[in-house]
């Protein structure tokens, strides 16, 4: 029993060690060839010049200068227009309609 525990300790070690030494050295290669390069950022947010839409991606629904969540959402996405943002599939925000205490 100790020997088959032995050897199966043996084979995912080893198939561990592989893992680490192929992606080592993957990455060590990647680094060398692009020492220079600046990395990209996939979401950036846009210039403070123009305003722009933001938008969530998880709720759906995008936010104007408007709103009174603009300064405080996050966003996720950005578009320069809300047809823009209709055409991606948001909806724009909208004001809640208050409910009365007693109802």
């Amino acid at each position: 029993m100790f020997g088959f525990f032995f050897q199966m300790f043996l084979l995912c070690a080893g198939a561990f060690l592989a893992g680490v030494l192929l992606t080592w050295l993957t990455m060590r290669s990647r680094e060398s060839a692009t020492a220079e390069v600046q990395p990209l950022s996939i979401m950036e947010e846009p210039a403070a010049t123009a305003p722009a839409i933001k938008a969530n991606s998880r709720t759906m629904m995008f936010h104007t200068p408007e709103s009174p969540y603009y300064k405080r959402m996050k966003g996720d996405a950005f578009f320069h227009s809300p047809e823009d943002a209709r055409r991606a599939g948001y909806t724009m925000w909208t004001p809640r309609p208050r409910v009365p205490a007693g109802a």
